[in-house]
């Protein structure tokens, strides 16, 4: 089964909810950074971001197994969230450690 690098992006007050969630769910090394999105889609952002023009978020990632995905995804559906969680899966086709 092929692995894909699946990413959440979501707001910051969702961000540790969404991490648990996906942690209960996979094993897979989980990593978390903070991003700034500039744009003109403010359908996901807060009344603060829209005033701003900038939407605070988190984006987290891990590999996993493609039969992963919708369970993941239909996890982070079912949380109880304040924002709006979007997300891509990508191929990886290749990876590895340096010692």
């Amino acid at each position: 089964m092929a692995e894909l690098l699946l990413t959440f992006h979501c707001a910051l007050a969702d961000a540790d909810l969404v991490a648990e969630v996906i942690r209960s769910h996979s094993k897979a090394a989980l990593h978390r950074r903070a991003e700034s999105v500039l744009g003109r889609d403010f359908d996901d952002a807060d009344t603060t971001e829209r005033v701003s023009g900038i939407l605070r978020r988190q984006a987290l990632e891990l590999i996993i197994e493609e039969e992963m995905v919708d369970p993941i995804v239909a996890a982070v559906a079912a949380a109880r969230r304040a924002l709006p969680v979007r997300w891509h899966a990508v191929p990886v086709f290749r990876r590895g450690r340096i010692a």
